[in-house]
Order: structure tokens, then C-alpha cells, then sequence
């Protein structure tokens, strides 16, 4: 690589920055305020250390321009726009990742757009969560999560009677609140499969079979966890309840883990 092209990268990076500094600036506050987001600081450190990690294969690659990143850097520019003018930091975060893949494009081509897709696509994981989805699949989820702990509970032979999201065992209610509905699971039990992945499996399939198998294992332990929580009153709060939250989580990335052996061997078997 030219030093003259290094200093075309080193600019357009620059460019990027300066241009979605706000944005970059809105997606920090959220993942330091919102729990939810918390992930959000190791998404860019794990994308760049893949970039890194793939060094040898994607400089070996033959760089062919195309002016089709101008029209995606376009698109980008254009949906940062619109949320100056009222779109979120949402659709802003969206468009600094448009306008990122639109300069690999310029500059590097499709076969290097193909060669970033997934760190590109793992970009996705730090954006903002959009506020209007969040809001519709909250209370949905958090019924879910109480029917399946009422579930759990009635199977083990444990008397439970369910009110919406508040469940009553034996005097002692639960509720299944904003932040026990699945949805903090989601995000980052998402990211770490894909990653995990990507690390442990030459496949690319299993990290979509990995990333399709979050939501049911996020969804069943947090339901264990709230079924818990109503057998053991001490964990519906505080320090305990903090720390069964953890617990469950590794217990869903051990899951995640169980999971790939198994469709590991079940491709050895069709394919051996």
C-alpha cells in the first residue's frame, strides 16, 4: 500500500469522525447511561481488533475503486439530514455506518466491502436502541417472560398465580419490570455469539445459527431467573438479584457454547 493511499484512508477516517462527531459523542452517553447498551464500548474494540486480526488477507487483496461508494456516501449524508432534522440519533448512527461501508467502497471496492463485511455488520450491535420498536416489544416481552416463569413454577409443582407481568407464589409477588424482559440479554448475548463464532468455527453459517439460537436461550433464562426470583424472595433485589442476573448470563453464553458442539456434530454426521 502507497503512502499516498495510506494518507487518502487517514483523511476519510478523519473526515468520517469530524462530520459524526455528535453521533459518535450520543452513541458514548447512551452505552455509559443506558445498561441495556453497555456492550456498546467493546463492539468497536472487537471490530477493529478483527480488522487487525485479518490484516494479511485483506492487504493482499487487489484494491479496485468503485464509484458506487460516492452514491453510498450519498445515502449516508442524506439520512444524516434527516435526523438533524428530527430522525434520532438513531437514523444518524445508521448513516455514519452507511457512510463508513460507502468509503470502503470508494476506496477499497466490493472485494473489500465483502472482505469487512463482518466487522461491518458487527457495527450494528453499538447502534442505539430505537425507541419506538423498544417501546412496542417491551410489554409483549415481559408478558412472555411471566408466562413462562408461571410455567416453570407450575411444573415443578410450585402453586403461582399470574396477573399480567406480576406473579403471586405463595404471597410473594413478582414483576417483571422493563429491565427483566429479555431484551439486555438480546443485544449482547447477540454479539457475543456472532464473535464466538467467528472465533471457534470456520463456518460462516454457524454464526447465523448461533446468532438465530439467542433469542429462545435469552428468553428461557430470563424466565428461570423470574421463576427464581419467586421461589427465593431474597433475589428480587439488591446485590442478589444483581448477581443471579449475571449468573443466568453466563449460563446462557455457556448455552451458546453447548449449542455449537451440537451443530457441530451434526454437520460431521451429514457430512462425513
Amino acid at each position: 500500500m502507497t503512502r499516498t493511499r495510506q494518507a487518502i484512508i487517514v483523511l476519510t477516517a478523519a473526515a468520517l469522525v469530524v462530520c459524526y462527531f455528535s453521533t459518535l459523542r450520543g452513541m458514548f452517553d447512551q452505552w455509559s447511561n443506558d445498561e441495556d447498551m453497555s456492550h456498546g464500548f467493546v463492539v468497536p474494540i472487537v471490530v477493529l481488533w478483527i480488522v487487525w486480526r485479518e490484516r494479511d488477507r485483506w492487504l493482499a487483496l487487489p484494491a479496485e475503486p468503485s464509484w458506487w461508494g460516492l452514491a453510498v456516501l450519498a445515502a449516508g449524508a442524506g439520512l444524516r439530514i434527516v435526523a438533524a432534522f428530527g430522525g434520532g440519533l438513531f437514523a444518524s448512527s445508521v448513516a455514519f455506518l452507511v457512510s463508513v461501508a460507502g468509503a470502503v467502497l470508494f476506496l477499497g471496492g466490493f472485494v473489500f466491502l465483502r472482505a469487512w463485511a463482518l466487522p461491518i455488520l458487527l457495527t450494528l450491535f453499538m447502534l442505539p436502541k430505537l425507541a419506538i420498536v423498544y417501546n412496542e416489544v417491551t410489554f409483549p416481552l415481559q408478558i412472555l417472560t411471566s408466562r413462562m416463569a408461571a410455567a416453570m413454577l407450575a411444573v415443578a409443582g410450585v402453586a403461582v398465580v399470574r396477573e399480567g407481568n406480576i406473579l403471586d407464589v405463595a404471597g410473594h409477588r413478582v414483576s417483571v419490570q422493563e429491565a427483566c424482559n429479555g431484551v439486555r440479554y438480546l443485544l449482547s448475548l447477540g454479539f457475543i455469539a456472532v464473535v464466538y463464532a467467528y472465533l471457534s468455527d470456520a463456518k460462516p453459517w454457524m454464526r447465523f445459527a448461533l446468532l438465530a439460537m439467542v433469542v429462545p436461550i435469552a428468553m428461557v433464562a430470563n424466565a428461570l431467573r423470574v421463576a427464581a426470583s419467586g421461589l427465593l424472595p431474597v433475589l428480587d433485589g439488591g446485590t442478589p438479584h444483581s448477581i443471579a442476573g449475571f449468573l443466568v448470563f453466563v449460563l446462557c453464553v455457556a448455552t451458546l457454547v453447548l449449542m455449537r458442539g451440537v451443530f457441530h456434530a451434526v454437520w460431521a454426521r451429514f457430512h462425513a
